[in-house]
């Protein structure tokens, strides 16, 4: 029996919100029917064809209503909508006002799709992950899109779905698998044993599929790299963002102090005592000043910054 036609119990938690507005309509149903369109939501798949509204509205509830991925598409109500309503593989609910990020919704659909045998029903749910992370600009959201654009790639290519799950794991395994020192490990192999040993015509021939598959090797070969670049990137700019922000710090704090030493000098005009601790914190905001001047010359990238640098003020051993 379906939550909203239940008495609700108010020490559940997470329960759905009372609704006086489109749950008072005849034959609507929160969770069964969408927002939308009033049409019944379908469960099959893991329920990929709608999102939940889960956003907490007030004392512990939950909006709790559905929407049809499809309507919420057509109305710009998910996906990545410009224009006020601002969406970024989102889903903007019309009840409660609340965004929902699609992306989590994406990856279930994908894992769901390992559970599937049919290739044409998969290739239904990768559509539907297409559509909502298409034009994202989420760093998650665009390597998400890589991936289901690739798996479409190669189902509609006639490769195995157990080839196709395999690559998957590997993927998968690269996209979290990070080495001592942070950067991404990587499994990178090569096409030139299968170019050496397959050049013969009535092989080309007869094994056109095989081809077809390595070049869609070469999409997941390149987005393993851009993987890899991608997480050593954030990995650098974070410790660069971390030691920026604190030397910036350090410096506002001199500053301070420099202004609370002129003060002081000002009203006690002669102190020799004054004037030489003045000048030794003038002389430490000159020495702090030169280092963040250093430190800036990551801008080009740690790859083009002197390893002195690196060394000293990134704490970065970098070999030859």
């Amino acid at each position: 029996m379906c939550n909203s036609i239940v008495e609700l119990v108010e020490d559940l938690p997470f329960a759905a919100m009372p609704c006086d507005i489109c749950c008072t309509e005849p034959n609507f149903c929160r969770d069964c029917c969408c927002i939308l369109c009033c049409k019944t939501v379908k469960l099959n798949h893991r329920g990929y064809s709608y999102v939940k509204c889960e956003a907490i509205v007030s004392d512990g509830f939950i909006c709790g209503h559905v929407a049809h991925i499809d309507c919420a598409l057509r109305t710009y109500m998910a996906g990545t909508v410009g224009g006020t309503i601002g969406l970024d593989a989102e889903y903007y609910c019309r009840r409660c006002d609340a965004r929902t990020d699609l992306v989590p919704h994406a990856l279930r659909i994908m894992q769901t799709c390992k559970s599937i045998d049919s290739r044409g029903e998969i290739e239904k749910l990768l559509n539907v992950g297409i559509s909502i992370l298409r034009g994202s600009k989420k760093t998650e959201a665009i390597r998400t899109l890589r991936h289901v654009d690739l798996t479409l790639k190669k189902l509609k290519c006639g490769t195995s779905l157990e080839d196709i799950w395999k690559a998957d794991e590997d993927f998968s395994a690269i996209s979290s698998g990070t080495s001592a020192n942070g950067n991404a490990t990587l499994g990178i192999t090569t096409h030139q044993n299968f170019v050496d040993n397959r050049m013969s015509l009535p092989y080309v021939l007869s094994k056109f599929t095989d081809f077809c598959s390595e070049s869609l090797k070469l999409d997941d070969e390149i987005d393993h790299v851009l993987e890899a670049l991608q997480i050593a990137q954030e990995a650098e700019y974070k410790l660069a963002e971390e030691r920026l922000y604190a030397q910036k710090k350090y410096l506002q704090n001199l500053y301070q102090q420099l202004e609370k030493e002129r003060t002081a000098l000002a009203c006690r005009t002669g102190k020799t005592s004054t004037n030489a601790l003045l000048s030794a914190v003038l002389k430490g905001v000159k020495q702090e000043v030169v280092k963040l001047e250093q430190m800036k010359e990551v801008y080009k990238g740690f790859g083009r910054t002197s390893k002195a640098i690196l060394k000293e003020h990134f704490g970065l051993e970098v070999e030859d």
